[in-house]
């Protein structure tokens, strides 16, 4: 067991800048890939917040003056950004998921090749069961990081930049209004990095614990029936158990708090923007258009905000695999 423990000690960590760039060596053969993916993401993230533009001139251009072939227009333009925004969507998901299942591959290969070559003794004091994880779930952990994970922050990163720029060039005023909700947002995540990186790490020490237990007593389970210890045994079992489901609920349970309190700052920016902008619209100074505008572009705001925080916990994941995958590549005995 303190071998699992160990292994497990040192996943503290989210994020290794030595792990990643042992990493991105792997898609260095694909660059050609990864650079049309992130030309892919920037046309992706721009077409996005292109529509709450679309609909700003639509209804106070067109609806406000009863102009329907403008309207008309307005329409297509609209079906024709949704369609290219599919289509572009399309590519970028199938190259992206075609690069990391090449990078598996190669890695795969390289971690058998590796195998092959270690010497006997290694094989007498490793459980074979570890090294069929090292080439096949903790490989697979790193999949998602390959495949929607580090091109894909590109795209979140994008669209929240756009936004900005198409926010800022329509109303500086209400523009700061809406953002007024981001100091909020900004210290909820980082207290929820914090406390989901510990309680990723207790999930993990708790599961090395289980996997430790469970194959010393399968392996010795005659050992276990010759003494009549089963009953004994199933006690010891149940408490490691009950430690890891514990352990996965409180995880869980800053998920469950951290995804509505972003639901919730969402809601109040909009209401910001309903009670700023709507007095704007009142007084003149400010068109029912960009008033619609805004509040598309705030749900289209904390979406990819929702989308990093469920990176981070890929990048958690993928940083512990990694880091036990480089561990078995780099033994030489």
């Amino acid at each position: 067991m303190s071998d699992y423990r160990s292994e497990e000690e040192a996943l503290g960590k989210a994020y290794d800048s030595k792990l990643m760039k042992r990493l991105l060596g792997y898609i260095k053969p694909y660059k050609n890939y990864v650079i049309f993916a992130i030309l892919l993401n920037i046309v992706v993230a721009a077409l996005g917040p292109v529509r709450p533009l679309l609909t700003k001139i639509a209804v106070d251009d067109y609806i406000a003056n009863a102009d329907y072939d403008g309207l008309l227009l307005i329409g297509i333009l609209l079906f024709s950004s949704l369609l290219l925004q599919s289509v572009v969507q399309f590519f970028l998901t199938y190259f992206m998921q075609y690069l990391g299942q090449k990078v598996l591959f190669d890695l795969r290969t390289q971690i058998f090749n590796h195998i092959q070559k270690l010497a006997l003794k290694f094989f007498d004091k490793t459980p074979i069961g570890r090294l069929v994880t090292r080439a096949t779930n903790d490989v697979e952990a790193l999949g998602e990081l390959f495949s929607s994970g580090i091109v894909m922050v590109f795209s979140d990163v994008f669209i929240i930049i756009w936004i900005l720029v198409f926010m800022f060039f329509m109303d500086f005023s209400l523009s700061l209004v809406t953002l007024s909700v981001l100091p909020v947002l900004i210290y909820g995540t980082f207290l929820f990095k914090r406390k989901a990186r510990e309680s990723y790490r207790d999930v993990r020490l708790h599961l090395a614990r289980l996997n430790s237990y469970m194959q010393e007593h399968v392996t010795g389970m005659s050992v276990v029936q010759i003494f009549n210890k089963e009953k004994d045994e199933l006690k010891k079992f149940s408490s490691i158990n009950k430690d890891y489901r514990t352990a996965n609920i409180k995880s869980v349970f800053y998920y469950a708090i951290f995804f509505p309190g972003v639901e919730l700052l969402s809601s109040i920016a909009v209401g910001l923007i309903i009670w700023y902008g709507g007095g704007e619209v009142v007084q003149g100074s400010l068109t029912i258009g960009v008033l619609f505008a805004f509040i598309q572009f705030t749900e289209m705001f904390f979406r990819p905000i929702r989308d990093l925080s469920e990176k981070y916990n890929i990048m958690q994941t993928a940083m512990a695999s990694s880091e036990r995958i480089f561990k078995l590549i780099d033994n030489d005995t």
